[in-house]
């Protein structure tokens, strides 16, 4: 394992460890990745053996002591998914976007770091006994259905281990997992939806939350598996049959329905006990309550700025075009400046698609040019990690001088927005 920084006061800067040397072993045991680096190193006592970058052979044994040992490794080598889901959302993207999102990960060891979902298809027995010995704790699994004929035709990959199985192998070592059902209406809702459910919930308390996420459907769907959207009045139902699967299970509901079912089947957001924790955040679980509750917080505030805030347009997918107008409104009378929203059509993927996260640059440039007054807000999901550019590959400054309008960027929240507006940020 090659190493790729090392701390400066750090145990192995004063070994004489250097970036581009490479890490042999440690305490006997050959290194695969960055897991068995921070596992095997964590030891009171250990021997590491190494090799410079001019060939010359090192070794060294290190205690515990307050300093850290101070090696970060070289960037893990992603596995790449042999799945080809009937729903995955990668065979669907439009072609011309930034390469990276065309990869296609199933790592378990990302799903340990990042929260990222695998399917577990292609477990290894010797990925297995990693996970049990390093109790890598929580993982993310992608189940769908406990079906495994159906399972295998949903993720088109016949030899996929079977989940029900490998979650019963896992919850016994003790380890701790929230499942994700993406849900495809007339192959895994309705009464096989139930049925998974109530087989699922039998792993409770370890098996703690399970995500049910509609399908997300693009226009780019040519040759692929024909499937459609959720209904409203699927939504009605499914948000129906997840009722007796609410039960808390360790603080946590077992059963719980992404927003979207929420808007689809026009309902009210359930209050914040429904969600415990959110650990299902990124599955769009929650985030309309969270930003509810914190736009209610931030509309508790007595006092506002003396600075004048300068009004403008906030650009947002349709879903939520509902509860940013109502936000915006308030907003507005609060400042004393006038904030209005753009719902903007999605064009890049299809019309089918109305979370603001996926709006490409020529989207928002498409809604909002003539149209945007002063001050152009855009959420700062519509772009990479970075912030530097959006799924099209227009960066913020482009858009701004293609617009004739100043872009500001913010985090998508009430105290985001309200920063935005009163900081410049």
């Amino acid at each position: 394992m090659r190493v790729d920084s090392v701390a400066a006061d750090s145990l192995a800067a004063a070994a004489g460890i250097r970036p581009g040397d490479t890490i042999l072993s440690v305490s006997g045991k050959p290194l695969e990745d960055m897991l068995d680096l921070h596992f095997l190193t964590a030891a009171s006592k250990f021997l590491l053996r190494w090799v410079d970058t001019s060939g010359r052979k090192h070794e060294n044994v290190f205690r515990t002591s307050e300093k850290p040992f101070g090696v970060v490794p070289e960037p893990i080598r992603v596995r790449q998914c042999v799945n080809r889901c009937i729903f995955c959302f990668v065979h669907q993207l439009p072609k011309g976007l930034r390469s990276a999102l065309y990869i296609k990960d199933e790592d378990v060891r990302l799903s340990f770091l990042n929260g990222q979902y695998v399917t577990f298809s292609n477990l290894s027995e010797e990925e297995m006994r990693k996970i049990i010995r390093y109790r890598l704790s929580p993982l993310y699994v992608s189940i769908h259905t406990t079906s495994q004929p159906l399972r295998c035709r949903m993720l088109r990959n016949a030899g996929s281990r079977d989940i029900l199985k490998v979650i019963r192998q896992l919850t016994k070592a003790g380890i701790v997992l929230h499942g994700q059902i993406v849900v495809c209406p007339g192959i895994n809702d309705g009464e096989e939806l139930v049925r998974t459910l109530r087989e699922l919930s039998d792993f409770r308390p370890l098996l703690q939350t399970v995500a049910v996420v509609p399908v997300g459907l693009t226009s780019h769907r040519a040759g692929l598996p024909k499937l459609r959207s959720v209904t409203a009045q699927e939504a009605r139902e499914t948000l129906d049959a997840l009722s007796p699967f609410r039960l808390e299970s360790g603080g946590e509901t077992f059963a719980m329905a992404a927003d979207e079912y929420y808007l689809l089947a026009n309902r009210k957001i359930p209050g914040r006990k429904t969600y415990g924790s959110f650990p299902q955040i990124e599955n769009g679980v929650g985030l309309l309550r969270i930003f509810r509750d914190d736009a209610a917080l931030l509309f508790r505030r007595k006092r506002w700025p003396a600075a004048s805030a300068r009004g403008g347009t906030v650009i947002t997918g349709k879903s939520a075009a509902g509860i940013v107008s109502a936000f915006l409104h308030d907003f507005s009378r609060r400042s004393g400046a006038s904030f209005r929203m753009i719902a903007a059509q999605n064009r890049l993927m299809g019309d089918s698609v109305t979370v603001t996260g996926l709006l490409g640059g020529s989207d928002i440039l498409r809604a909002a040019k003539g149209k945007a007054d002063n001050i152009l807000y855009i959420p700062s999901v519509t772009l990479r990690n970075e912030r530097d550019v959006f799924l099209d590959g227009m960066t913020p400054e482009e858009l701004s001088h293609r617009s004739g309008t100043e872009v500001r960027i913010f985090d998508p929240t009430p105290r985001g927005f309200f920063e935005a507006v009163y900081d410049g940020k």
